[in-house]
């Protein structure tokens, strides 16, 4: 259509508008003009929008300049009244050094992304040095002078604002306690040697997670990156140092009040998601890959699954296969199984979320690097990236962060758009027409696979099956497993129809108890597809047998 056909069209439309907005003028009825105010009542004042945004100016200025007294040398003003949209995106994203964006490569960084279906980038702002990568406004970060000389990203508003202008979704990476620099300009703040002095790993010092200073530098850090128009802050190295017996040997904290490393962790990750709750910026927060395979804090760096997925929008497990020792998962060397390695990481990620009331969307690291150091390793070209982006897509995760440290990427790792969008389309159709859910299994699989592990006392693989009205502690749920004294001794199980999301099945159970044996006819149990995972609830009846008394549940009270 040319451009004077346009604007007759447009015209048109005007005048048709102003017919009919005159007609209905003139055809209104008494109902709809304002009622006549009887004597001596008061009609209430039309608010005046320019006085109200003026009241809301003068609350925002006065919450904070409050704000400036309390937080001191930490203060970042507030986020604007007005805040621009930010709507999720299905991040696929390169890690990013400031250096890089400095580095003349950046560019040709930036035509691979807009030429494939990659549409994010991960940008150090506090990198592991504990630099920034940018001049700050924050008083407690030019006190100490925490810098690069000269500062990476000389502009960094320009650097955003050609990154938006690009349709590139931007991740604020911020280190947290890995800071040695702030660890010898506050030594205070320090993890320190029991005999004195800073506490050190290979000559770097790291910073104390107990200290709630500690918590306010970088949340500041963070609220700055919201402000500068960042759309997402992700928090790395949220954890105490690994090889924990022997630092804990070596090692004090003070200011540990009785706290255990995680509940220091999930301290700072609650403090984070409040004081970040009004900036207009989702939370992700890098884990260990192996927490999601191992239960509770198994490490002892504050790490367990659970906290961190319940406090953030986005879980980002790094699953390189070459951090995965010889044997994990039943391969000899996880580093030349790129595929399988990532399938079995990212299954028992979901498994673990499926028990969380709104978990975080799981959004894993993939490596793009050769692991040289590892004996048995293989080069990991284009080829071994997009087996890790299927494996992950092939269980529903279509999101990733792809991470090198010397920011050095294949562009045929990547597909176009157009294709990955016609990939993840087939996959999904494949799923839903089986009636899958991300881990691969139909509601009736999902049935046997829990009463599988209930037979087995498999107490993970139940607990992260079995929903209902029990309690989402697994340690709960794993004692009342233990301890239950029925035995299922045989099943069979029939589907009963299914809907969407939902299914019955009609089941015939046998249950030993006091070593008489008893047998359930005619069960009812639904499955539903729970964070994207098929979850069964078994009948009370079922319950109470395996327990072996009238009060059973599975495990404790429902969450409120």
């Amino acid at each position: 259509m040319n451009l004077k056909l346009k604007a007759r069209l447009v015209m048109l439309i005007f005048l048709i508008l102003a017919f009919f907005s005159l007609v209905a003028a003139r055809c209104s009825s008494p109902a709809d003009t304002p009622a006549e105010v009887e004597p001596g009542e008061v009609s209430e004042p039309v608010p005046d929008p320019a006085e109200e945004a003026r009241k809301l100016q003068e609350e925002w200025n006065r919450r904070n300049e409050e704000l400036k007294e309390e937080l001191g040398q930490f203060y970042v003003p507030l986020y604007p009244l007005e805040k621009p949209e930010n709507p999720r995106v299905k991040v696929k994203a390169l890690y990013l050094t400031g250096h890089t964006v400095a580095h003349p490569r950046y560019a040709e960084i930036l035509e691979m992304i807009e030429n494939s279906e990659l549409n994010a980038v991960v940008i150090d702002i506090k990198d592991d040095h504990g630099r920034m990568t940018y001049h700050s406004d924050i008083e407690i970060v030019n006190e100490i002078d925490a810098y690069y000389k000269p500062v990476p990203i000389g502009d960094i508003r320009a650097t955003l604002a050609d990154l938006r202008a690009r349709g590139i979704y931007t991740i604020a990476r911020i280190v947290v306690f890995k800071d040695p620099y702030l660890a010898r300009q506050k030594t205070e703040w320090a993890i320190h040697r029991k005999e004195g002095g800073l506490w050190t790993e290979k000559g770097v010092a790291w910073i104390n997670p107990y200290m709630e200073e500690v918590w306010d530098y970088n949340i500041a850090i963070a609220k700055e990156a919201a402000l500068l128009g960042f759309n997402e802050i992700q928090f790395d190295y949220i954890r105490f140092p690994e090889n924990a017996a022997r630092v804990d040997r070596e090692a004090t904290y003070y200011n540990q009040n009785g706290r255990s490393k995680d509940e220091a962790i999930a301290g700072f990750l609650k403090k984070a998601r409040q004081e970040l709750a009004d900036y207009n910026v989702y939370i992700a927060y890098d884990v260990f890959g192996v927490i999601a395979t191992s239960w509770g804090d198994h490490d002892n760096i504050g790490q367990i699954w659970e906290t961190f997925t319940r406090e953030a929008d986005y879980i980002c497990p790094m699953i390189y296969p070459s951090h995965y020792g010889k044997g994990y998962f039943g391969f000899a060397v996880p580093d030349a199984n790129p595929g399988g390695t990532i399938t079995r990481a990212l299954t028992d990620a979901l498994k673990r979320n499926a028990a969380v009331k709104n978990p975080a969307i799981i959004r894993p690291w993939l490596q793009s690097f050769t692991a040289t150091w590892i004996e048995g390793h293989i080069p990991y070209g284009p080829a071994e990236v997009r087996r890790q982006i299927d494996a992950a897509l092939a269980l529903g995760i279509d999101e990733f962060m792809i991470w090198n440290p010397d920011n050095v990427y294949q562009a045929g790792s990547f597909l176009t758009d157009a294709e990955a969008e016609q990939r993840a389309e087939a996959v999904r159709r494949e799923r839903e027409s089986k009636g899958h859910d991300f881990l691969g299994r139909s509601a009736r699989e999902a049935v046997e696979a829990y009463l599988e592990a209930i037979k087995n006392k498999d107490w993970r693989e139940a607990y992260a099956l079995q929903s209902g009205g029990f309690t989402v502690d697994g340690n709960r749920y794993r004692d009342w497993l233990n301890g239950a004294s029925g035995r299922l001794a045989a099943w069979t199980v029939r589907p009963g129809g299914q809907n969407g999301d939902t299914a019955t099945m009609e089941l015939e159970l046998t249950v030993t108890l006091g070593g008489e044996e008893i047998t359930l006819e005619g069960e009812k149990w639904t499955a539903r597809q729970e964070n994207n995972v098929w979850r069964i609830e078994p009948s009370a009846r079922f319950l109470e047998l395996l327990e072996g008394s009238q009060g059973g549940g599975g495990g404790g009270e429902e969450e409120k």
